[in-house]
């Protein structure tokens, strides 16, 4: 079972919930998005598995998740590049 951190409209942490729980539920959550781009401007999709429950074979960015509760979301995002896509890079926070 994988945890997601629970955010207030102030991006204040309220607490945990499941993963598919907190997307069921609609509840606000921290999640992360990874785009690649190389020296062309080209940015690196991928095509999500159509066993997902959630936008099964759409293209999309390079790879996303959520930090787990407390876990720096520079961190997560690190760690889930190296998990869904076996590769790391020097990532830059937009927001």
């Amino acid at each position: 079972m994988i945890e997601v951190q629970l955010v207030n409209a102030e991006d204040k942490p309220s607490g945990s919930m499941e993963k598919l729980e907190a997307h069921e539920k609609g509840a606000l959550h921290r999640a992360l998005s990874v785009l690649i781009v190389n020296s062309k401007k080209e940015i690196l999709l991928q095509r999500r598995a159509l066993g997902k429950y959630h936008s099964p074979g759409l293209w999309t960015n390079t790879c996303c998740s959520h930090p787990y509760p407390g876990e720096d979301p520079n961190e997560a995002a690190k760690r889930r590049l190296q998990e869904e896509m076996g590769m790391s890079a020097e990532l830059e926070v937009l927001i």
